[in-house]
């Protein structure tokens, strides 16, 4: 007795009337569980049947009359599972349901009723107990008329219930991806303003480094100008798609650490190990480079002698871990869990939800390391 068709947007996944039952929910659905599940509801039908029949006669019917009553309830099972197939087969099912609530109402209700009365004929060829006769029986046809209205019913209220929980489950779900989609364009839109405030602080002060090294030393001028060209066409070209690739963001940091490097003297040591491998790992753009900037900021500039900022990733199971490590000051959180790395966590979370993470911890023997772990597609 299950109602199949293609599963769209406007219509419920497949679904048996026995899956009203929470035990029965735990099974997926496939040709077999839906045998075993027909089986099963035929049961429930035969035993309440059976209690009817032997209510109405006033004595229980004999194990012989019980058997009768599961057979028959089985066949009519079957018979009414076949015709949704069928239906649902010959597209007459999704026809139905997009014709309106009439045309819908009507075919639920119209299904079981032609299956009760195929089932009873069917019957009346197999069971040699005098089906046959009883079907020449106006009160015998008013009897099987009812059972086939009390079906009828009870399915056509089972499927309706299933239907209407099914869009709501659907509108809720549009609702939930369409608020999810509006979190990532205003996460996506924060992190660009912060990415227009960075850029020209770091622009003005590499210009002003540059120019006040024109004259006592061209030659370091002109070798910060060529790092800083090659760090502005990295970062155009990131800024500028809705993905990048590992070796392409470790080309973005190694030119911005270059950079900084001229200007920071013997101060910033800077090493870059990406695994082969992961060189086309996709990520989203501009996600690391706020957390170099941290670790030369609050890391490794407070320091006098300096140190050395790493970058560095690998794969961990079904994660790609990215690293970024100082040998600076150490984790201070009243400077380094600001709105940042908020926005950064929360960046993470609309796009790989619990699956995506960034962790902070100590970097020993000193300084600090902050991980990015991020769901590996492949």
């Amino acid at each position: 007795m299950s109602a199949r068709e293609p599963i769209a947007a406007d219509c419920p996944p497949p679904f048996h009337p026995l899956e009203i039952i929470p035990f029965f929910r735990r099974y997926p659905a496939s040709f077999t569980r839906d045998i075993a599940y027909t089986f099963i509801w035929s049961g429930f039908f035969a035993l309440g049947f059976y209690v009817i029949i032997s209510m109405a006669n006033g004595r229980l019917l004999p194990l012989h009359g019980l058997a009768i009553v599961f057979l028959v309830s089985n066949i009519i099972g079957f018979s009414i599972h076949f015709l949704y197939r069928l239906g649902s087969a010959i597209g007459l099912q999704a026809r139905a349901r997009g014709a309106g609530n009439a045309a819908r109402t009507l075919y639920y209700s119209a299904v079981p009723i032609v299956g009760v009365m195929l089932g009873f004929l069917v019957s009346s060829f197999i069971v040699d107990s005098g089906l046959r006769s009883w079907l020449a029986d106006a009160e015998t046809l008013l009897t099987m008329l009812s059972i086939s209205l009390v079906v009828s019913l009870v399915l056509s209220v089972i499927f309706f219930w299933r239907e209407r929980d099914a869009r709501n489950a659907a509108a809720l779900a549009i609702e939930r991806e369409r608020v999810e989609r509006t979190e990532r364009q205003a996460t996506l839109a924060n992190l660009r303003a912060l990415q227009a405030q960075i850029e020209p602080h770091f622009l003005f002060n590499t210009l002003a480094n540059v120019v006040g090294l024109i004259d006592p030393d061209p030659a370091t001028a002109k070798r910060m100008l060529e790092t800083f060209i090659r760090f502005l066409r990295a970062s155009l070209g990131a800024t500028r798609r809705e993905s990048t690739t590992l070796a392409e963001e470790g080309e973005l940091i190694g030119a911005y650490l270059a950079v900084l490097q001229i200007r920071m003297g013997e101060r910033l040591r800077y090493r870059i190990a990406v695994a082969p491998e992961l060189s086309g790992f996709s990520i989203p753009p501009m996600l690391l480079q706020p957390l170099v900037e941290n670790a030369i900021r609050h890391g490794l500039e407070p320091e006098v002698q300096g140190g050395e900022v790493t970058f560095t990733a690998r794969r961990e199971g079904t994660s790609v871990a990215i690293e970024i490590a100082d040998s600076g000051v150490g984790f201070a959180p009243t400077t380094r869990g600001g709105l940042g790395l908020a926005n950064l966590r929360e960046r993470l979370r609309l796009l790989y939800g619990e699956r995506g993470s960034l962790t902070i911890a100590e970097n020993a023997p000193r300084g600090t390391r902050v991980t990015v772990r991020i769901p590996d597609a492949a």
